[in-house]
């Protein structure tokens, strides 16, 4: 596919004194020209405008897709009694539910000019089908828990899925594997450093939730004697040449801080889910940010968000670490933004930066509407007032997914009304 987008604002890293207008040549999936007049003799799409403004798209570094399903289905209860609600129904989460949920899953992330995410669920090979076809990245987590799908093979299928997703990736330009322990209350620890193990030997990312409540940490300090990230380190669960993806770290304590900087861990906290399930603590992303670890923005499910709108989430991000630490100051725009659209593409996908040679990764926001206007500072327009639905296109890894707010690799009316005619026969 070839596409010109023509007299661009480009934001190429999160500084507001390095955005430039320029035209922006995409051939086959590569950029090939960043310059102020750049062509290309006869591309495919044009796409221009003085008030567009474009930027890596958001990647969301935790989510569980196939939960679209359940948006709104359990709403203003406590995390226990929300876990009840939403078990009960996922262990009839078959193949055909996985499959739709996820299909609705992508289908808002185009619509929202999300580029891709980083997943944990079961049944991850379905899941990367979906994406593969809907142009997404994915970075499938392939979820381990005993207890779960057990009519569907459980644990022993659920290795077999990290496999399937292993021989996958290596045929997809989009689909990247990697291997989610539940959590540390759920999954007996031989089977996490199983899973270390396994993400240690296929050089694969590991994934799990860590520290989400303060009830989990007061249950690892009574059975261990150490908070849950602590007891991760004395298990050898870190390891040199793994990246580590940590859900959540609500809770968590300066000297786990510390371990998770220097482990170079990333940490996926998903504000609006927090809140909403009212965990009562806060990601200490500043001092997370300061020791070395890698902090980037997730939704969690859409069953607790309850949507996959990362621009919604960058602003909940920002005000919520303001108002808990009484400063302003302390988490600007320009980290939230970086945050969410460059810190987890830097640490598992730097050709996709929007760099010449570089794989072709843009989202494409509209400014010229009434609440982003005037544009005295870009970037915070985007964190503070910006939504899912201002985005313009979406290009990802080359291919047009989205122009002018048509999707075009998926069929939108034919998703919603396959979710409308279906989905009471899950609830």
């Amino acid at each position: 596919m070839e596409l010109l987008l023509k007299d661009v604002l480009i934001i190429p890293e999160p500084d507001t004194a390095q955005i430039f207008r320029a035209n922006i040549v995409i051939e086959d999936n590569i950029i090939s020209t960043i310059a102020p007049n750049a062509q290309i003799p006869d591309p495919e799409f044009i796409i221009r405008g003085k008030s567009l403004v474009v930027l890596p798209p958001p990647i969301n570094s935790h989510s569980h897709l196939p939960m679209t399903l359940l948006r709104g289905f359990s709403d203003n209860k406590t995390l226990m009694a929300w876990l009840q609600d939403i078990w009960e129904i996922e262990g009839k989460f078959n193949a055909r539910w996985i499959t739709l949920g996820t299909k609705l899953a992508c289908l808002e992330m185009i619509k929202a000019g999300i580029g891709g995410a980083a997943d944990f669920y079961f049944h991850e090979s379905l899941i990367g089908k979906v994406m593969q076809e809907a142009g997404i990245r994915g970075w499938l987590g392939a979820g381990i828990l005993p207890s779960a799908f057990v009519d569907q093979g459980g644990y022993e299928f659920q290795l077999g899925e990290f496999n399937r997703i292993i021989e996958y990736s290596k045929r997809s330009p989009l689909i990247y594997a990697a291997i989610a322990p539940h959590s540390q209350m759920t999954v007996p620890e031989e089977i996490i450093l199983k899973t270390a193990d396994l993400a240690e030997s296929h050089q694969v990312p590991l994934m799990i939730h860590s520290s989400e409540t303060r009830k989990e940490v007061l249950d690892s300090e009574d059975r261990y004697g150490v908070p849950p990230v602590e007891r991760l380190e004395q298990i050898g669960f870190f390891r040199e040449d793994t990246k580590e993806i940590l859900a959540h770290c609500t809770w968590i304590t300066q000297r786990e801080v510390e371990i998770l900087g220097k482990h170079q861990v990333t940490v996926g906290w998903c504000p609006v889910s927090s809140q909403k399930l009212a965990y009562g603590g806060v990601t200490p992303v500043p001092e997370l940010r300061t020791a070395g670890a890698l902090v980037a923005l997730g939704t969690d499910g859409a069953a607790s968000n309850n949507t996959l709108d990362l621009w919604r989430e960058m602003r909940e991000a920002s005000n919520v670490i303001s108002a808990s630490r009484w400063d302003p100051a302390l988490y600007p725009a320009e980290q939230v933004l970086e945050d969410t659209c460059w810190s987890f593409r830097r640490n598992f996908h730097p050709d996709s930066l929007i760099k010449v040679d570089n794989q072709a990764d843009l989202v494409i926001l509209n400014f010229q509407v009434p609440h982003l206007k005037p544009m005295h500072n870009i970037i915070s327009n985007i964190i503070y007032a910006a939504n899912g639905s201002d985005v313009h296109s979406l290009i990802v890894n080359g291919t047009l997914l989205m122009h002018n707010r048509k999707v075009l690799t998926l069929n939108e009316t034919e998703i919603i009304d396959e979710i409308e005619e279906n989905v009471k026969e899950l609830v």
